[in-house]
């Protein structure tokens, strides 16, 4: 991880257009890190049996994950090659789109930003493999309770200048939309799975508002019956698209083991894409204790706060989930 400790929030803007990221199903990034010690990356097999040797013995990167069954893993435990340095991140539910956010966090903000370095990735029948860092810390979340106030404030306001400067990142100003990175549909687990399908992308604020205000009205028999929308007005289709992180919460971010604490890396940037500028602080409030210190006294520290929109935004997410 190469990050400058005293990184300041960019001046610039930096365009990043769908057509300027790679987009084969097999990508390996030759002047990465790994390649100036490996000839090559672990074969998709080769990680499978990582993962599933890992999960047997209890050392699992990620316990919360389980394999299920036969045939191709929706959501399997990721698998780490210690010697190697690589961690990789696999499933028929992982998409190339993630690994190409951290391709252009770190090939265009340069530096800025701390994420993984991505070494490739592969496809595999439904399963994508994305090879990456492994990244030496411990998340945020682990180590909150453990950290006095100033360590806080400083953690909080490191993460303000990572995510003003993922914020820099921009759209061809003739072509915007609201989608992932590669100018596809969303996924955001704020919206609910069964609407992923359709999710986008959407030519402007107003069209994605448009459509997801109306899933409330998917369940009722006449949809049309109800011509007042109470909370429309306060979603405004006027604000600018922002990339978004869209997942900010502690477990997603790390931290240097050693004090002071430092951020060395934000991760899991599945959730990741172009959306309104207020999605991001209300996606960081969902996942947050409701009244909690890290919502109430933090996160304003991070994320510029967009109280307007929280009642409306809450409304409509809860809607949607029949």
């Amino acid at each position: 991880m190469h990050i400058t400790s005293g990184t300041s929030i960019l001046s610039v803007p930096v365009q990043c257009t769908p057509d300027m990221l790679p987009n084969r199903p097999n990508e390996d990034f030759w002047q990465s890190s790994f390649f100036k010690k490996w000839p090559q990356l672990p074969s998709p097999e080769d990680v499978r049996d990582q993962a599933r040797a890992q999960y047997q013995a209890g050392s699992a990167p990620d316990g919360r994950k389980t394999f299920g069954g036969t045939g191709p893993q929706w959501k399997p435990p990721p698998a780490s090659f210690e010697s190697m340095g690589l961690f990789v991140k696999w499933g028929a539910n992982i998409m190339i789109a993630e690994g190409q956010t951290l391709y252009a966090i770190r090939h265009f903000l340069k530096g800025s930003v701390p994420v993984p370095e991505l070494y490739g990735w592969r496809t595999d029948g439904r399963e994508v493999f994305l090879y990456m860092e492994l990244v030496c810390g411990q998340t945020l979340e682990k180590v909150w309770d453990s950290l006095i106030p100033d360590e806080r404030m400083k953690v909080s306001l490191q993460l303000h200048t990572y995510i003003s400067n993922v914020q820099c990142l921009r759209q061809d100003p003739q072509d915007p939309f609201i989608g992932n990175i590669r100018r596809e549909q969303l996924y955001d687990r704020a919206i609910g799975e069964q609407f992923m399908a359709e999710a986008g992308p959407f030519q402007s604020v107003k069209e994605f508002h448009d459509w997801f205000i109306f899933l409330c009205r998917r369940p009722m028999a006449d949809p049309y019956s109800i011509p007042i929308e109470p909370f429309r007005a306060d979603l405004p289709d006027d604000c600018t698209i922002r990339f978004t992180h869209g997942d900010l919460h502690p477990s997603n971010i790390m931290v240097s083991q050693s004090e002071p604490s430092q951020v060395v890396s934000i991760f899991d940037w599945e959730q990741s894409g172009w959306m309104p500028e207020y999605w991001e602080d209300r996606k960081a409030h969902y996942t947050a204790e409701f009244k909690g210190e890290w919502a109430t006294k933090y996160l304003p520290m991070i994320l510029h706060q967009y109280e307007s929109t929280a009642e409306a935004w809450w409304w409509y997410t809860s809607s949607t989930e029949w």
